[in-house]
């Protein structure tokens, strides 16, 4: 009788070996399956939005870019200059090259803009800043540029930039990129240009731009490039690149016949998947293009999978090897066979119940993200099951928690301390609610924490909330030694709410850049800020740029402290956006200070500042990084400043030196010769050595006249015009001021001496 019933309890325990099996087989496969699926789309959603945020800034600067060509072209028609350098005949030549010297000024005090041309067919004059030179039709080395007025359209009155690769001026083999812009002036009968001026603008700071953030990605495969309507490359981190047609690939073409603004999609590119973001610019006609391979952003994500289905395998081979030995040693009664599968049961239950705190945080942070909803039915099964508190069914409030200094955080921990300490934190604010307030505490992404709370509807009850986030803010900075602000949101009618009430509730939290580490932020703070779109402060900007190209470093402080109160009100995104451009026309107007070997802490502070906009927790931390740019900028612009002066006396002082013999020589001849102004020549001189151009040509005249008048016997005449003298009256008064006797004096002193060093010889 004992065979049947070791058949029988072997026959029962292979029922739930299988049950078991297959149960934990399911169960981890369709864990690790919805974790890898929504770990990825979350990756993927997240370098959208980065390399279209890129893109955003890419357009932005050419945009940028393009107005201020538009406002150096307004700025080079007014004045005489180019209805000279296009009408004026050749025989006023002086009338032509202070023209042209003027022209020039402008184009060197714009460091953006390469070269000016004038074109003037009639007179079959062409000139070039480039090199100062006059050339006719048929010898100008830029002979692109003729072709392209004889083609000139007299309907297409746009100045639209175009992309040309020009040759530099006396070189035949050297070129430069640039944007050429051409401003008609008179068409002729046959309807071809014929006056015209045509700006070029360089492209190596839109270049630049380009190449900084696509060094952020360092897959070779991964690309950022601009093309006009035709698929032409106008502008790639490589200068060969430049004008290159790709029009032929499949992922341009798509892009050129989308309608919309910006967007994203999948292709394959030589077998490879790639993810394509664009952007569009409708002033300009271009198409800005990210192509980023998958494999980039999915390698992550890959490595999580295969270390999950690694697990997975161990854990399904040690249990089912487990349970074989067990199988081999069942040979007890049935009741034996029974208190095992229940101590089975027993142990799966606490894996669950080990699961069940992340099972809870995953699925709470999906219904605040708006993902896949449940019904009224499945709901309190899914509460008791994975051990939710709060009553999802009725109204709810949301405080997100955000950690301060986050940057800081990331560099000072590793993952592994940085989940125990936001576990910590988590742990406060359970431990924290008090008996009439409910909730749950669901760890976000990043830096945010947030406490899902019952709402009771009581007026009363806002006041207990902010009582609750002061304590946990105050027992966080007790015991974790950390900061953290809150952002509190409106109560919530209905679940079905909760996403658009997280979504608006995090757009508050955005203000701490005003209100500061720290702080508790509700829906008030949307009464003080501006509804109406705020103009950016255009005119406190100039200002502040004056003050800095002068190096009056309080003016600059106090213009800049003007522009941040304009900002004080208005919405986030205005603000960021006008810290964003104000920097952009600092980085503009000192890129040639910022490009210095010795100031590579200028040029620093630009890059730092533009890939690590998003980093800035509070407005203090935006305006350090101006403070400490503003006092950088004026130290380098006063010693290039005094290095500049330098250079400018010690030239004077050499000609001063070599030429005293002139007796024409004044200081309108030295301004004429350093091409400056008789004021600003003398001033310059003046501050730099303390003496006048006139004082010190008397100087070095005096000084030769001392030589002559000790070492030769020359007449007085004679030495006067050695040293540049007519007027002998005018010399003698100089010679008495200057040595403070008379020459005749002097000469009788000059005797003496010389008679008594010959009797002391004899």
């Amino acid at each position: 009788m004992s065979i049947p019933f070791n058949l029988q309890s072997n026959r029962l325990y292979t029922k739930l070996l299988l049950a078991f099996t297959i149960t934990v087989t399911i169960l981890i496969l369709g864990l690790s399956a919805l974790l890898y699926r929504n770990y990825s789309t979350a990756s993927l959603a997240n370098e959208n939005r980065l390399r279209t945020s890129m893109l955003n800034q890419i357009s932005y600067s050419m945009n940028y870019m393009d107005n201020l060509a538009h406002k150096f072209m307004s700025s080079v028609i007014v004045g005489p200059n180019i209805s000279n350098l296009l009408y004026q005949k050749n025989e006023d030549k002086m009338v032509l090259d202070n023209a042209l010297r003027n022209l020039d000024m402008l184009v060197v005090t714009n460091d953006y803009v390469h070269s000016v041309y004038t074109i003037s067919l009639p007179l079959d004059r062409i000139t070039s800043t480039e090199d100062g030179g006059f050339y006719s039709t048929d010898h100008f080395y830029d002979q692109d540029v003729i072709n392209l007025l004889q083609k000139w359209d007299s309907q297409n009155l746009s100045t639209m930039p175009i992309a040309r690769i020009i040759p530099k001026a006396n070189s035949s083999s050297e070129f430069i990129n640039v944007y050429s812009y051409i401003l008609p002036f008179q068409m002729d009968a046959g309807k071809h240009l014929s006056e015209a001026v045509v700006v070029n603008i360089k492209s190596n700071a839109l270049r630049e731009l380009i190449a900084s953030l696509d060094n952020k990605t360092e897959a070779a495969e991964n690309d950022i490039i601009v093309v006009d309507s035709n698929g032409t490359v106008v502008n790639h981190a490589s200068e060969g690149m430049f004008l290159q047609n790709i029009r032929d690939e499949s992922y341009v073409q798509s892009v050129i016949a989308s309608d919309h603004s910006s967007g994203t999609f999948k292709t394959n590119i030589d077998g490879q998947s790639y993810t394509i973001a664009f952007v569009s610019s409708q002033a300009l006609n271009w198409k800005f293009i990210s192509r980023i391979s998958d494999k980039t952003f999915m390698s992550p994500v890959d490595a999580v999978k295969s270390s999950t289905l690694f697990i997975s395998i161990i854990v399904l081979l040690l249990g089912f090897l487990f349970s074989l030995i067990m199988s081999k040693s069942i040979y007890s009664p049935f009741g034996k066979l029974i208190e095992t599968v229940r101590l089975k049961s027993d142990e799966w239950e606490q894996k669950q119940r080990n699961q069940r705190l992340s099972l809870r945080n995953h699925w709470l942070k999906d219904r605040l993200l708006g993902n896949k909803d449940v019904s009224h039915t499945e709901l309190p099964s899914i509460k008791a099951e994975l051990g939710i508190k709060t009553n999802l069914a009725g109204p709810l409030r949301i405080i997100v928690f955000r950690l301060d200094h986050y940057r800081m955080f990331l560099d000072k921990y590793n993952e592994r301390e940085r989940s125990l300490l936001k576990y910590a934190i988590a742990n406060i604010m359970e431990t924290t609610l008090s008996g009439h307030l409910t909730g749950d505490v669901v760890e976000m992404d990043a830096d945010k924490l947030v406490l899902l709370l019952e709402s009771s509807g009581q007026e009363e009850e806002s006041a207990d909330i902010l009582t609750l986030v002061q304590n946990i803010q105050s027992l966080v900075q007790e015991y974790l030694n950390f900061s953290i602000s809150a952002a509190v949101s409106a109560p919530i009618e209905s679940r079905a709410l909760l996403s658009e009430a997280y979504s608006d509730t995090f757009a508050i939290s955005l203000y701490r850049m005003i209100a500061g580490h720290g702080s508790i932020l509700t829906p008030a703070i949307r009464s003080s800020i501006r509804t109406e779109p705020s103009p950016f402060p255009e005119g406190k900007v100039k200002l502040l740029l004056d003050s800095l190209r002068l190096g009056h470093l309080d003016k600059v402080k106090k213009y800049f402290d003007e522009f941040v109160q304009a900002l004080v009100d208005a919405p986030y995104e205005t603000m960021l956006s006008s810290y964003i451009h104000l920097m952009f026309m600092i980085s503009s107007s000192y890129h040639s200070v910022a490009d210095n070997n010795n100031n590579s802490r200028i040029s620093n502070a630009f890059h730092t500042f533009f890939s690590k906009i998003d980093y800035f927790e509070t407005v203090e931390e935006i305006h350090q990084t101006f403070e400490s740019l503003f006092n950088e900028i004026v130290l380098t612009a006063d010693a290039v400043k005094h290095n500049k002066r330098k250079i400018v006396v010690d030239r004077i002082k050499k000609l001063i030196e070599d030429q005293y013999q002139d007796k024409n020589l004044n200081l309108s001849i030295l301004a004429e010769e350093f091409q400056m102004s008789n004021v600003y020549l003398g001033r310059v001189f003046k501050e730099s050595t303390g003496e006048s151009v006139a004082e010190y040509i008397t100087k070095i005249r005096m000084a030769r006249v001392k030589q002559l008048l000790n070492d030769s016997n020359l007449s007085t005449k004679e030495i006067l015009e050695q040293c540049g003298w007519e007027d002998l009256n005018y010399f003698y008064t100089l010679f008495k001021k200057h040595f403070g006797l008379s020459l005749t004096q002097y000469k009788v002193l000059i005797k003496s001496d010389d008679q008594q060093e010959a009797q002391e010889t004899s």
